[in-house]
């Protein structure tokens, strides 16, 4: 359950701070927009609830996902302080945080996919049936929802 959140907090966290930068300051405020999202909406559309029913299984989908977020990370936040903009500070220290998270996420998940007593079926044993299909659908109507009207 812990890793569902994980993940699916740090991709809506992603393709929230994506989305806002966009509608705040224009298409090419941003280092490749669409790297990001491309990463960010599967993250949390597809790899989050994989992993209530197979935990190796969405830690292995989680990892391009969460490789190409870092980076998205890193290319934006040099990109932003070679500019010169009023909120430079703020912008910084919320790319640090959402890259923090994004690292932590990174970590569990190449923790999960390299753990050999974990068998790949093996999902999360705390929520029933009834809550975890509850929470596979948040998700996939969000993605949903994304695909359609952006």
């Amino acid at each position: 359950m812990t890793r569902y959140l994980l993940l699916f907090l740090t991709g809506f966290a992603h393709a929230l701070l994506i989305l806002l930068y966009t509608d705040l300051a224009g298409d090419e405020a941003l280092f490749d927009r669409r790297m990001g999202l491309m990463a960010a909406v599967p993250l949390f559309a597809f790899a989050s609830w994989l992993t209530l029913f197979s935990m190796r299984l969405g830690a292995l989908v989680s990892l391009p996902c969460l490789l190409l977020l870092v980076y998205w990370n890193l290319r934006t936040a040099e990109r932003i302080m070679g500019q010169t903009a009023a909120f430079d500070t703020a912008i910084a220290i919320t790319h640090l945080a959402v890259g923090l998270i994004a690292l932590v996420t990174l970590v569990t998940s190449l923790r999960y996919v390299f753990k050999t007593k974990l068998p790949w079926g093996a999902g999360t044993p705390s929520p029933g049936l009834v809550l975890k299909l509850l929470l596979t659908a948040i998700p996939i109507t969000l993605g949903t929802a994304y695909l359609l009207y952006a």
